[in-house]
């Protein structure tokens, strides 16, 4: 005689198994309704109780489902690693990240004439926090305490939410030159080329940007710098826009190509001055230097740029140009400035590209150093030059050789050697002249961590 248990005993002992396999993945959902079928099958329950059984189990999966989603609501993720701390809530509406850098650089000069004075600094401390709010917001604050002073980098809030386009406001770079928007955790050498004197950097305003698979375009209304005076007199302002496309763009292969133009306008109160370090930071000696340029109108800045990467080798380029329009002082002159280098990984690894905003990443070493490897090794070389002779302006003319090399010994941490031979043309021997006929030979140092 068979034995057929009775419905509420079977039907609570199944509940029990559906609870328990409500959690874990689809397989034990799988398991209950084939365990339901086998017993239906086997005339243990009805065809009725079988569809009473499976409906009571859907029921209790659906609610431990939620459960599990309203709890995880709540939770908050925690990481560390080569982006710093990171927390983020647990449907992902909000993010928040901790993180910095520090680079400490040493110099020794071989000069001709000019004192320039061996030593050494702090080159970069900074702390940084950003994040996002409600999944589309996005900020970000940015302050450097190198050289015994606090200087406000990064500040701004953002709006993501308008599928690939974003809308920032606050203090940022504005979008012009390759190597002035890679950050400088990543650029091949320790100081940026000398057409950098062009870029405009930071500055406070808003902008729009936009990208797809292989180019993007940004612009934005800038004042110059940051206000901090009550004092009645207008900023400068300016208004920037850049593209770039990348006809290839895969992970080791890249061709880059950029344009840039910036038309700036003073409200009459305003000077300008254009002027360089020789490629070294430590040194706060400039080898060339216009002087203060008054009662100027305006100035159009234009960039163009290129790159391309094959694996280990890359190569990278720039030329800029500055108009200014100066009132009631004879012809208005034209300044200008390019560089060229190529660098190439020992160790076969290559320079990471950023199809969506046009520059240059993080170099994630092969092997890393403290867990069996030798880390990634890298040779460049560059050459630069930049002219501010034109019209009555004698800010001179310099050319620089730089050779470099770069030890990655983690994907954070950095050691970098520089040569620079920098040689500035005779010039006028006015106060703001330069240095004239000078020849000066660089040895520098830095070692860098970010997290």
């Amino acid at each position: 005689m068979k034995f057929r248990p009775r419905l509420p005993l079977l039907h609570c002992a199944i509940l029990c198994a559906a609870g328990s396999f409500s959690l874990p993945a689809l397989s034990a959902d799988s398991a209950m309704g084939d365990l339901l079928k086998v017993l239906r099958d086997k005339g243990a329950i009805s065809a009725s109780e079988y569809q009473v059984l499976k409906d009571s189990a859907r029921v209790d999966k659906e609610r431990a489902s939620q459960e599990v989603t309203e709890a995880t609501k709540d939770t908050v993720k925690i990481s560390t690693g080569k982006s710093g701390l990171k927390l983020s809530s647990g449907d992902g509406n909000f993010k928040f990240q901790l993180g910095g850098r520090a680079m400490i650089d040493a110099a020794f000069y071989d000069k001709d004439k000019t004192r320039l004075g061996n030593g050494a600094e702090v080159r970069r401390a900074r702390l940084f926090a950003k994040g996002t709010v409600y999944h589309d917001w996005f900020y970000k604050a940015q302050i450097d305490f190198a050289g015994n002073k606090t200087a406000l980098k990064d500040f701004y809030l953002g709006y993501s939410g308008l599928n690939s386009a974003k809308i920032k406001i606050g203090n940022f770079k504005e979008p012009f030159s390759l190597e002035e928007l890679t950050s400088s955790k990543y650029i091949t050498f320790m100081e940026r080329g000398l057409p950098n004197a062009f870029s405009p950097g930071r500055n406070t305003g808003l902008a729009v940007s936009t990208h797809g698979d292989k180019w993007g375009a940004a612009a934005g209304y800038f004042f110059d710098g940051i206000k901090n005076s009550s004092a009645p007199k207008s900023q400068g302002w300016g208004a920037t826009g850049r593209v770039h496309f990348a006809p290839l763009a895969e992970k080791e292969q890249v061709i880059h190509l950029g344009a840039a133009v910036s038309y700036r306008g003073s409200d009459g109160d305003n000077e300008i001055r254009f002027r360089e370090r020789p490629e070294s930071h430590v040194t706060g000696t400039r080898l060339v230097d216009t002087g203060t340029i008054s009662g100027y109108d305006n100035q159009t800045l234009y960039g163009l740029e290129a790159a391309t990467v094959f694996g280990p080798f890359s190569l990278q380029g720039e030329y800029m140009q500055a108009s200014v329009d100066v009132s009631g002082q004879g012809s208005d002159p034209d300044f200008s400035g390019w560089y060229v280098y190529g660098s190439y990984f020992l160790t076969g690894e290559h320079r990471p590209y950023k199809a969506s905003s046009g520059t240059f990443g993080r170099v994630k070493p092969a092997s890393i150093v403290g867990q069996g490897g030798i880390g990634a090794w890298e040779i460049a070389a560059r050459y630069s030059s930049i002219d501010l002779d034109d019209s009555n302006y004698t800010g001179g003319e310099q050319d620089n050789i730089t050779l470099g090399l770069n030890w990655y010994a983690t994907p954070n941490v950095r050691f970098m050697a520089n040569y620079v031979r920098a040689s500035t043309d005779p010039t006028s021997q006015t106060e703001f002249a330069g240095a004239g006929d000078e020849d000066v030979n660089i040895f520098q140092v830095r070692s860098q961590i970010d997290f």
